[in-house]
């Protein structure tokens, strides 16, 4: 319960809005710029075989990304159940969401001519290390935004905040092709990794610049073990909130197949590295313009319809990698990748501060996060190992398939949560 007076509230939110909306679009839009330069979907597996790894190692990064991602959130919306304020913790544990992409770039240049299989564990670990601090603290942030931000106003900073950074994105693919063309190996990979390094930087000074009002909430007093065994009580009574995860999860299984369009593209057509980058382009590009209408969108028509559109978006990606084997169904793939991460990166944000009650938020970001988190670590290294067994185009049917399920029950079977009066009620 708020014991801050909600007009109170509501005139610094009014006051700071414009400032808060121009700053945090700026965060956004240079974070996006800055991941751009190590893309998981495309510069970060190109690295990792030329550092030695296999398939398994490939599946590692979506895993890891994944795992730290989700499964520490439910402990970060702990640590801040209580807070009046958000923005001094978000600030505090994201430098180690984006410092170790420095010193990944400085392990590149001093370690791998001597041990590259050293380096290539250590970059994998540095990224969980990124990816575990940005899910402490995700819980924050999306509470944070959700403070300063107006709900009919959500969808549309995601999009352009992101879809800024997509068009930076697209500057940044292009920096990368030049790199890994022009420089040898490690080098150009680790010019990617500096001026990721300095994207994020950048970000971080945005950041700092926003205003949040202090609402001072009442804690559960709860210790974590305690607190841990309420959550099932969440997925029992809020069944909407519930089928959501159980079609995430089976979206997550889905997306398997989806760190392999690289390497994937690159043996099929026997294309060099430098195409890591073109690969990037037309994923920034179609992630660029497509979170410009998505947004907007979401928050005309609500946030469950885009979801939708992300899903469907790999259903068809993957029919165009195994239906034809040409240059350009490839390209069409990473076009299509490029929608579903818009999807998911505005609305699968957007519709969590929609499905949960307005003092419960960041523990249903936290719980859908953790909850996430062994299906989206598992569903790449399965990916590996069924690439390794069977080889890739099997791989991806089972991943169509399981897409395919995923809309279902979301298109479906899920409840719109801005037509759903009844909502979770906190009965302590």
């Amino acid at each position: 319960m708020q014991n801050r007076n909600t007009r109170d509230v509501e005139e610094f939110v009014a006051r700071y809005y414009k400032r808060n909306f121009i700053v945090n679009s700026l965060d956004m839009a240079f974070f996006s710029f800055g991941s751009a330069f190590y893309s998981i979907s495309t510069i970060f597996p190109v690295l990792i075989k030329n550092l030695g790894g296999s398939n398994i190692h490939i599946g590692l990064l979506p895993a890891i990304a994944n795992l730290g991602w989700s499964i520490p959130s439910i402990i970060g919306a702990k640590m801040v159940a209580g807070s009046s304020k958000k923005l001094p913790f978000i600030l505090r544990w994201t430098i180690g969401e984006r410092l170790p992409y420095l010193i990944i770039a400085f392990l590149l240049i001093f370690l791998v001519p001597s041990n590259p299989s050293l380096a290539m564990y250590l970059a994998l670990f540095l990224l969980f290390i990124a990816t575990f601090t940005g899910g402490i603290l995700s819980p924050a942030w999306l509470d944070y935004i959700a403070k300063i931000i107006p709900p009919s106003r959500r969808g549309t900073i995601f999009s352009i905040g992101f879809g800024m950074g997509g068009v930076l994105g697209i500057l940044a693919s292009f920096l990368a092709r030049r790199f890994l063309e022009i420089y040898p190996f490690p080098y150009n990979f680790s010019y990617c990794f500096i001026c990721a390094g300095i994207a994020l930087g950048i970000s971080y000074l945005f950041l700092a610049l926003a205003k949040e009002p202090e609402v001072t909430v009442e804690s559960d007093d709860l210790d974590l073990v305690q607190y841990i065994k309420s959550l099932p009580f969440i997925l029992r009574s809020d069944k909407n909130f519930t089928l959501y995860i159980i079609a995430r999860a089976l979206s997550a299984f889905g997306s398997m197949g989806v760190g392999f369009y690289t390497v994937y593209s690159l043996n099929t057509f026997n294309l060099h590295d430098g195409y890591a980058g073109i690969f990037s382009a037309f994923l920034l590009g179609s992630q660029t313009i497509a979170t410009f209408l998505l947004g907007p969108i979401g928050d005309l028509k609500g946030h469950k319809l885009i979801l939708s559109i992300g899903i469907l978006s790999i259903i068809l990606g993957y029919l165009s990698l195994v239906i034809d084997t040409t240059l350009w169904m490839a390209y069409l793939a990473f076009i299509l990748m490029g929608i579903n991460y818009s999807a998911f990166g505005t609305s699968g944000m957007a519709i969590i501060m929609d499905l949960a009650p307005e003092e419960k938020r960041p523990v249903y970001a936290g719980l859908s996060n953790t909850l996430m988190g062994p299906f989206s670590f598992a569903a790449p290294i399965i990916g590996g190992v069924l690439a390794n067994r069977f080889g890739y185009k099997p791989m991806f049917i089972i991943g169509l398939s399981l897409s395919v399920l995923s809309f279902t029950i979301i298109t479906f079977l899920v409840k719109e949560p801005r037509n759903t009066q009844q909502k979770y009620q906190d009965t302590d």
